[in-house]
C-alpha cells in the first residue's frame, strides 16, 4: 500500500513539474511575442490548471494576446469586464473589446453589443445602434440576433428576420412568424405559410408547435 501511495506521489510531483516547465516555456514564448502562448497562459491562470487560479494574471496575458490579434483573448477580456470578474465593472472597456471583435467579423460580439445598447446597461440606451449591431449579428448567422432584430421592428420588414432566425433553429422565431401568418399580424393571412413554420418548429421537437400544426390542419 505504501509503495502504491509513493508511486502516485512521485507521479503527481512529476506531472506538476512538467506543467510548471510547460508554463514557464509558454510565458517566455509570450514575452518573445508569441500571442498564442500569451492566450494559453491566460487560460491556465483563468482555469487554475496546475497553478493557483489568478484572474488578474489571466487578464494580463489575455490583454497581450488580444493586442497580438488573438480574437478569443479579446472576447475573454470582454466577458471578464462584463461579468465583473476581478476587474472593475467597466462596460466602456468591454464595449471597446466587443467592437474590435465585431469589426473583425465575430458575429456573437455584434449580438452582445446589440443587446447592451438595447437594454442600456452601463451605456446610454440607443435602439438605432442596437438594431445596427443586431443586423451584423444576424448576417453572421447568430439566430438570437435575427430574432431580436425582428422583435425590434415588430414584423413589417421584421418578417424576414424571423424567417432567418427560424431557419437557423430558433424555435420561438418559427412560432412568431407562424402566428403572424395565421392571424395576419404585419403580413397577409397565409395559412400555408403558417403551417410551414409550425411544421419547422415541430420538427425541432417543440410539442406546442406540433399541437398548433395539428390544430391548424384540422381547422382548414
Amino acid at each position: 500500500m505504501r509503495k502504491l501511495v509513493y508511486f502516485f506521489l512521485i507521479l503527481f510531483t512529476n506531472l506538476c513539474l512538467a506543467q510548471s516547465a510547460e508554463l514557464r516555456h509558454a510565458i517566455n514564448s509570450c514575452a518573445m511575442g508569441n500571442s498564442s502562448d500569451c492566450y494559453e497562459v491566460g487560460e491556465t491562470f483563468s482555469k487554475g490548471d496546475g497553478v493557483e487560479q489568478d484572474y488578474i494574471k489571466a487578464i494580463e496575458f489575455y490583454k497581450k494576446a488580444c493586442d497580438g490579434g488573438v480574437e478569443d483573448a479579446c472576447e475573454s477580456i470582454g466577458y471578464a469586464r462584463y461579468d465583473g470578474v476581478s476587474v472593475r465593472h467597466d462596460y466602456l472597456e468591454a464595449v471597446k473589446e466587443y467592437l474590435k471583435l465585431c469589426d473583425s467579423g465575430e458575429a456573437q460580439a455584434c449580438n452582445s453589443l446589440g443587446h447592451e445598447y438595447y437594454k442600456g446597461s452601463g451605456l446610454r440606451q440607443d435602439f438605432v445602434k442596437a438594431i445596427g449591431f443586431y443586423e451584423k449579428g444576424c448576417q453572421g448567422n447568430v439566430a438570437i440576433s435575427c430574432d431580436a432584430l425582428a422583435f425590434a421592428y415588430y414584423f413589417g420588414i421584421g418578417t424576414e428576420y424571423y424567417r432567418n432566425a427560424c431557419e437557423l433553429g430558433e424555435i420561438e422565431a418559427c412560432m412568431k412568424i407562424a402566428n403572424a401568418y395565421e392571424r395576419g399580424i404585419g403580413v397577409d393571412v397565409n395559412v400555408e405559410q403558417a403551417l410551414i413554420f409550425f411544421g419547422l418548429a415541430c420538427n425541432m421537437e417543440d410539442q406546442w408547435a406540433c399541437d398548433e400544426y395539428q390544430r391548424l390542419t384540422q381547422k382548414y
